[in-house]
């Protein structure tokens, strides 16, 4: 009961501090910090985290209704900068572009850092090929690696079909910039609708590999987690059980996995209504341990690497 007091404390605290600081405007927006109805955009591979977080969020304050849109990336980012909501969570900060479009509405975009998510590979069970190096996944992205028998002499799978979300999403953008290095991709890739058709497809294709936020697989149905698994990841060649690993916070937080990118709050708030309570909390502790129950790395824990590091992808 104490520890809920002094976070509700804290929180006004901190968004007293963020309001003082803000000049008064007229604006269409009537939310308060801690009260009223918005709607937010989010990238859908984090619905899971997200709905509770916004669950969480209402329980500590009952005259606040938050209303979550779930989409792509890119357009969570196009209706940020079209001022249709001031909240968006996403992979990536604004192009300068995007912070100019802000800046003339006289918006004063902001980023806040809030967690690091890995990205996982999905596979089906039928699949007993789980562990791949990274630089066999680079050959399998470019082309030249394309049945698992190159992979894997005795497997039978056939061709390897890659299988990733809508190409305005977050984890294609990652893909193509971070684990492909921006190199043309094969023709075996494919561009599904959203994370719940590849886990679907994946559930189907054996020879199939799914790219989703970890974040995605959470509160999947017994069926569906009895007909999946992740693919362990190593930097070295060959891969073995010693030194491959999977998309989860602690191999996040060591740096043993390899393929992390931060999850960014973008906020434009001139007035620090809603959407900035919301954005505080998710930095508060009751935020953070949600986070981290989502198996996300928070950013609260001091032994977290420095966010210097997570803002340039690894190559």
């Amino acid at each position: 009961m104490k520890q809920g007091i002094k976070i509700f404390v804290i929180f006004l605290i901190l968004l007293s501090v963020v309001s003082c600081k803000q000049k008064e405007t007229t604006d269409k927006w009537d939310d308060t910090i801690h009260s009223g109805v918005i709607s937010i955009a989010c990238d859908e591979n984090f619905k899971s985290l997200m709905d509770k977080e916004i669950q969480a969020f209402e329980a500590h304050f009952p005259k606040a209704a938050i209303f979550p849109i779930y989409t792509s990336e890119t357009e969570a980012i196009r209706l940020l900068i079209t001022d249709s909501v001031r909240f968006a969570l996403t992979t990536r900060d604004l192009y300068p572009k995007e912070k100019q479009s802000l800046d003339s509405l006289q918006l004063n975009p902001k980023k806040q850092l809030v967690a690091f998510d890995g990205v996982a590979l999905l596979i089906n069970t039928q699949n007993k090929d789980s562990l791949m190096s990274i630089p066999q996944l680079k050959r399998i992205l470019n082309g030249e690696i394309t049945e698992w028998s190159q992979i894997h002499s005795h497997s039978s799978l056939g061709a390897i079909r890659l299988l990733v979300d809508s190409k305005e999403s977050g984890v294609m953008r990652y893909v193509i910039d971070s684990i492909a290095d921006k190199n043309r991709l094969t023709s075996q890739i494919y561009s599904l609708k959203n994370y719940t058709e590849i886990i679907d497809k994946v559930c189907e294709m054996p020879n199939a590999i799914g790219f989703v936020s970890l974040n995605a697989l959470n509160s999947l149905p017994e069926e569906t987690q009895q007909k999946i698994r992740l693919l362990r990841l190593s930097t070295k060649e060959p891969a073995t059980l010693k030194n491959s690993y999977l998309p989860y916070a602690g191999d996040l937080m060591q740096e043993n996995y390899p393929f992390w990118r931060p999850i960014y709050v973008l906020l434009s708030d001139p007035k620090s209504g809603l959407s900035s309570g919301l954005s505080v909390f998710l930095g508060l502790h009751v935020g953070q341990m949600i986070l981290m129950q989502e198996g996300l790395l928070p950013v609260t824990d001091p032994q977290n690497r420095e966010v210097r590091v997570i803002d340039a992808y690894p190559k």
